[in-house]
């Protein structure tokens, strides 16, 4: 399992998925990398069939919002088995992150 970098404000230690500027709780500016597990489940999802001009090869392909621990949700790309589906609440793990983002699998 892959963790997740998020910041994590050094003032009130309040979590963000990065890149974060100002802490919504306190204003500070002062942020630091943190990382966490890379385990959630799905809040929602969706199938890709438009897509920008660098992934326009790979359509259809299937994404997640996922809650995270820390009450902080991701988008992130979903790789799926031949027979298997995304459901809400369902548990995923993080696998890899490259220049595209962070890519769960269904657990």
């Amino acid at each position: 399992m892959q963790e997740i970098t998020v910041d994590k404000c050094a003032r009130c230690g309040k979590l963000f998925i990065s890149p974060a500027v100002v802490c919504s709780a306190c204003g500070s500016e002062e942020m630091e990398a943190e990382t966490i597990p890379g385990r959630g489940k799905i809040y929602t999802y969706t199938t890709i069939r438009v897509a920008p001009e660098a992934f326009q090869d790979q359509v259809p392909y299937p994404m997640a919002v996922l809650e995270l621990p820390h009450d902080l949700r991701l988008t992130a790309r979903m790789i799926l088995k031949e027979d298997e589906r995304m459901e809400i609440e369902r548990a995923a793990e993080c696998v890899r992150k490259d220049d595209a983002g962070y890519w769960f699998q269904l657990v």
